[in-house]
């Protein structure tokens, strides 16, 4: 399928395609099936219009086509169906070869150029369906395109309180805050023990006293302030 001077082909896409060339009150409907038909949706964007061709049966000498214009036609679209897209020809379409597809006739004897009264496209995933769906909302106006059971935009969290709010405040700005917070990023412990003062020994390691007899570094006891007794020999 070719786009027109204007357009351009925004989605190629694979679809199961039920025509229907009467309303449902009628009974039996008349109506028609194909399988793997390729769908091709043209926007015209400066116009606002898109458009819509269906190749049924492509590469068979069974094939066929048809196109419509979807600014005149009614696009129906449910998320409980994720699939499928019912599209709703206009009663009198501007073109009369558009929303026109061949079919037998209700006995299945001669074959016509019927016009279509409805189509609903099973495209093969959900994602297919909504870029098909999405396209046509981007030009299409919203009176033509009904959307059922839309999800709507996931829940926002809780907003906080305006007292929560305005203690948070509170103590981010008082400085005792600030700075209690900042002195509690480092623990705090008290200093190690100094090393005691080496022993002197002097000279052949011996350990060298004081003139009072007191080892140096050693605390003086109650009893140490007596001068030293002389040798009994030398008495």
């Amino acid at each position: 399928m070719a786009a027109r001077p204007g357009e351009e082909n925004v989605a190629t896409l694979f679809g199961d395609v039920h025509y229907f060339y009467s309303p449902e009150d009628v009974k039996p409907r008349h109506h028609r099936f194909d399988k793997g038909s390729y769908v091709y949706l043209f926007e015209h964007a400066g116009e606002r219009r898109c458009r819509i061709e269906v190749a049924n049966q492509p590469g068979s000498e069974d094939q066929d086509a048809f196109e419509g214009f979807l600014d005149q036609a009614h696009v129906r679209y449910s998320y409980k169906q994720h699939c499928m897209v019912t599209l709703t020809a206009p009663a009198a379409p501007a073109d009369q070869n558009d929303w026109h597809l061949p079919t037998y006739d209700p006995r299945n004897e001669n074959k016509y150029h019927y016009k279509l009264h409805s189509v609903d496209i099973y495209f093969w995933t959900q994602k297919d369906a909504l870029q098909f769906l999405n396209g046509v909302r981007r030009v299409v106006p919203p009176s033509l395109v009904e959307v059922l059971d839309e999800p709507g935009p996931p829940p926002q969290p809780a907003p906080m309180s305006s007292v929560v709010q305005q203690l948070e405040n509170v103590a981010i700005s008082d400085p005792q805050y600030a700075s209690s917070k900042h002195s509690s990023g480092a623990p705090s412990f008290a200093p190690p023990p100094t090393a005691p003062a080496p022993v002197d020994r002097g000279p052949g390691g011996t350990r060298h006293l004081c003139a009072d007899g007191v080892q140096p570094g050693r605390p003086r006891r109650s009893g140490d302030d007596t001068a030293p007794r002389e040798d009994a020999a030398s008495g």
